[in-house]
């Protein structure tokens, strides 16, 4: 495991404030690492009862407690803004697991928020035979996450769709993915992905907004088939695609992706407003 999607000067381990060299001591493969990365806006961090939430779960899947409360957790992230004296940025919070041991590391995420022009025109997408072990576990899997970006690399891909032994489409490498048709919209069943707390988000914008939710697995020849896709992920929110393989979508025009991707931005905004005196 390595540290270098760390950009701050500052992290917390174990509630202790430590430079940011200190991450390097936790870098041996012996320990077992849940992880959540927690967006902060305006200092508030997005949908966080969700993501402690989540990250309990999956500590528990490995078969023991999260020692943290959801009260010092919320304390530590808000002091390590401070400390890197940042109010909108990603933060990780990782938990590492050897043994009996238990170590909680909070620091700042490398964060890309994508820019207007890209989600005005959308972005590239392409396809690649890979499975996520353990879906339901947020683990840090060092050989996954480097097959992604050499397959995105490669493609100068924004992001890697997953697709299955059935050529199906499951999921992003770092996000999830639903598909357009009419006042219909498609996503994958939860069994066979990393939930996202965008996702389930924004089937409730869905939902509210009168489009029929199916989740099921769509395949790689039914692309053509569809009006639009998008992904949905924790830094990019609701972004069209534009182009699949050599599929090409023009998501960005599409009136229902439009409708959720300002269904989510007001529901963000209502969160940060309602949640702002809690910092």
């Amino acid at each position: 495991m390595t540290f270098e999607d760390n950009i701050g000067t500052k992290c917390i381990i174990n509630g202790e404030t430590l430079s940011a060299e200190a991450l390097n001591k936790y870098s041996e493969e012996k320990y077992t690492a849940c992880y959540e990365v927690i967006r902060i806006i305006k200092g508030v961090p997005l949908f966080y009862d969700d993501h402690f939430t989540r990250l309990k779960s999956s500590v528990r899947k490995t078969l023991n407690e999260l020692k943290i409360t959801k009260n010092e957790l919320r304390t530590q992230i808000t002091e390590l803004c401070g400390l890197n004296d940042l109010a909108d940025c990603n933060v990780k919070v990782l938990v590492l697991l050897y043994q009996k041991e238990q170590i909680m590391l909070l620091h700042i995420n490398k964060f890309y928020y994508p820019s207007q022009e890209e989600y005005d025109s959308g972005v590239k997408c392409c396809t690649v035979k890979l499975k996520r072990s353990n879906p339901s576990i947020k683990m840090i899997n060092t050989s996954y996450k480097a097959e992604i970006k050499r397959v995105a690399e490669e493609n100068n891909a924004f992001e890697v769709l997953l697709v299955d032994d059935n050529d199906k489409i499951t999921e992003g490498g770092k996000s999830n993915v639903f598909f357009v048709k009419g006042d219909k919209i498609y996503t994958s069943p939860e069994e066979y992905i990393l939930k996202g707390i965008t996702r389930q988000y924004i089937i409730d914008v869905c939902v509210k907004l009168g489009y029929e939710v199916i989740e099921t697995l769509i395949g790689v020849e039914q692309l053509s088939n569809f009006d639009a896709a998008f992904l949905t992920g924790t830094s990019i929110n609701a972004m069209p695609i534009k182009i699949i393989d050599g599929c090409i979508l023009n998501s960005s025009d599409n009136i229902a992706t439009q409708n959720v991707m300002k269904g989510y931005n007001s529901l963000i905004s209502a969160y940060i407003e309602g949640n702002s005196n809690k910092k």
